[in-house]
C-alpha cells in the first residue's frame, strides 16, 4: 500500500511549536506530506524522515538512493505537524464539499492508506479547509489537520 502524501503541503502553515518527533510506523521511512496518525493524532511529515531516500531521472536515466534533502532526523525518527492545512486527495470529496467536512483516515497496519469523508471505523484526521479560490475534489482537497 503506498503513503498517502500531500499534494501541496502548508496551503495554511503549521505552527513550529507544535511540531513533534515520532517513530515511523512500521519502520518504514516517510516522504515530506506524509500523512500519519500515531496513538490517534493525526498528522504531516514535515520534513523526509530520516533514513528517506529518493529518487531522480535525467535524460531517460534514473538514479535511486538518494538521501532526501531535509531529513535532520536520525533514521526511524520524523518531524511531524500536527497542525496546519495540508492538501490531499480525498475520496468523496467534490466541488460541492463544503468547509468543516470532517475528513477521516483508513489506517491499515499503523499507517495511513487514503483519506475519506467516510466516517464508519476510520480515524479522525481533521476538516476541509478550502480557500476561497479553491474547489475541493477527490484528487486535491485542503484538510485542516487535527481540527
Amino acid at each position: 500500500m503506498a503513503d498517502v502524501v500531500a499534494t501541496q503541503t502548508e496551503v495554511f502553515a503549521s505552527t513550529d511549536a507544535q511540531r513533534v518527533t515520532w517513530d515511523v510506523p512500521g519502520g518504514d521511512e516517510v516522504a515530506k506530506g506524509t500523512a500519519l496518525v500515531i496513538g490517534g493524532v493525526p498528522g504531516v511529515a514535515f520534513a523526509a524522515s530520516g533514513g528517506h531516500t529518493k529518487s531522480e531521472s535525467l535524460a531517460g536515466l534514473t538514479v535511486t538512493g538518494l538521501p532526501d534533502p531535509g531529513a535532520s532526523t536520525p533514521a526511524g525518527k520524523v518531524s511531524v505537524a500536527t497542525d496546519g492545512t495540508h492538501e490531499f486527495p480525498v475520496t468523496g470529496a467534490t466541488a460541492a464539499t463544503t468547509n468543516g467536512t470532517p475528513v477521516y483516515a483508513v489506517v491499515a497496519s499503523g499507517k495511513v492508506t487514503s483519506l475519506t469523508l467516510t466516517e464508519g471505523t476510520n480515524a479522525p484526521f481533521g476538516i476541509v479547509n478550502q480557500p476561497l479560490s479553491r474547489k475541493p475534489s477527490a484528487a486535491k482537497t485542503c484538510v485542516k489537520i487535527g481540527a
